[in-house]
């Protein structure tokens, strides 16, 4: 290993300032080589030793002696700027911990917050199935009611004509329309449509759904039966993803009757 002399003077030829070659074998010591000390100067480290040694003539007095014994005021002093710079290190690992952990938090509350709005979806997608169901039993049992009250009468009908010792009445022939015009138990009037569905991960999938059906329900069915993150739209390519107000409308109303095709796309945040 070239003795710090010999390092310099190599130094100097090649253009490097001399400040700055001090505090680099200052800094380096022992451990100097060429190699090291250019990359001490290119890097700053050297510029910053060299201003210390500045400030500190005694320091500047051992810049050409690496093997000269340091005071003890001298070790005290490095141990303490070591132990300044692990401290300061320490701090800064708990700074990027604090925020990281910060940002995880967020990211949670928000995909905690989406899931519960998918949920109030879902249930008021069900509250709306079962207030339609009950509509239908309803009227279908109002239909039938309807129809039985109407054959009593036929009946009451044809036994006073038979009391009276007559024919029976002309209305019973007419009573088959009667009979026929019963409305049928309500069903949807726009039938169903047939959906495919592209996912995220390049599969497709083809299910049926109501016609009458709003298009979130849809994407409720991909959500809960198929595994996929909530955070998620529908689109009809090349069409943009549908807006949400879009979600509230039937099938029917936004034309995806009786097929269409959809894809599932990441809904921006």
């Amino acid at each position: 290993m070239a003795s710090h002399a010999v390092l310099k003077e190599q130094l100097i030829e090649m253009g490097f300032d001399e400040k700055l070659i001090k505090g680099a074998l200052h800094l380096l010591s022992d451990k100097a080589t060429l190699e090291s000390v250019i990359e001490a100067i290119e890097n700053g480290t050297a510029e910053v030793e060299a201003a210390k040694m500045e400030s500190d003539p005694k320091s500047a007095e051992t810049a050409d002696n690496p093997n000269a014994i340091p005071t003890p005021e001298e070790v005290e002093l490095k141990k303490k700027q070591m132990e300044d710079r692990i401290k300061q290190r320490r701090k800064e690992i708990e700074e990027i911990e604090k925020e990281a952990e910060r940002q995880r938090e967020i990211q949670r509350r928000r995909d905690g917050k989406d899931m519960g709005k998918m949920r109030e979806e879902i249930e008021k997608i069900q509250r709306e199935k079962l207030a339609e169901s009950i509509r239908r039993e309803k009227e279908s049992d109002k239909a039938a009611r309807d129809a039985i009250l109407r054959k009593i009468e036929q009946d009451k009908a044809e036994r006073r004509a038979r009391n009276a010792g007559g024919a029976p009445p002309a209305p019973a022939v007419s009573a088959a329309p009667v009979v026929q015009s019963i409305p049928p138990p309500v069903s949807n009037a726009n039938g169903k449509t047939k959906l495919a569905i592209r996912l995220l991960d390049g599969t497709s999938i083809i299910q049926e759904f109501e016609a009458k059906e709003v298009l979130s329900a849809v994407r409720a069915y991909v959500v809960t039966q198929k595994n996929i993150a909530c955070n998620i739209t529908l689109a009809m390519p090349p069409r943009p993803p549908f807006s949400e107000e879009d979600f509230t409308k039937s099938l029917q109303v936004l034309g995806l009757v009786p097929n269409a095709r959809l894809q599932v796309v990441k809904r921006n945040n």
